[in-house]
């Protein structure tokens, strides 16, 4: 069942980057819900946030490590949910990034922040553009640590 989910979102990572990349010229914005959501397609040679360009060897290596211990906890532990969301992600960036070198980032979301933190000020500039795999490993994180706090409290 959780591999069919992994399995599922891979799928539908793969054609929703397809989708942009036929549809959606490279560099090219498109407002989608005023001021707040576009799509706006662009290639992502590095992490996230772009961040580690020109490391890839070593984006990939950390990827199948990540990808191998998801596999594991999947088998073996609890919190098989997150760890498929994760699973799912992970598998469909690293699959456009052996295969093209980079990723389809293509959603961009312009949330209004207020910020007073010198992190959030620099998060707030620095905006990441993201596409579905993204979504899948930020809600499996985010499963897998309230999953493991509410275990710990019981």
């Amino acid at each position: 069942m959780y591999f069919i989910t992994a399995i599922g979102i891979i799928f539908l990572d793969i054609w929703t980057k397809y989708m942009i990349c036929q549809k959606v010229k490279e560099g090219r914005k498109i407002e989608i819900v005023k001021k707040r959501l576009f799509l706006w397609h662009i290639k992502n040679k590095g992490a996230a946030y772009n961040s580690f360009e020109g490391h890839i060897k070593e984006i990939k290596v950390v990827s199948i490590l990540g990808i191998a211990y998801c596999m594991f906890q999947m088998i073996t532990g609890k919190n098989k949910t997150g760890y498929a969301f994760v699973l799912g992600g992970a598998i469909g960036n690293f699959i456009e990034r052996v295969k093209y070198g980079a990723v389809t980032d293509f959603l961009f979301w312009d949330f209004p922040c207020k910020a007073k933190h010198s992190l959030l000020k620099k998060l707030q500039k620095n905006k990441p553009i993201f596409n579905i795999a993204d979504i899948f490993v930020l809600l499996g994180a985010l499963i897998i640590v309230l999953q493991t706090i509410f275990q710990k409290e019981n």
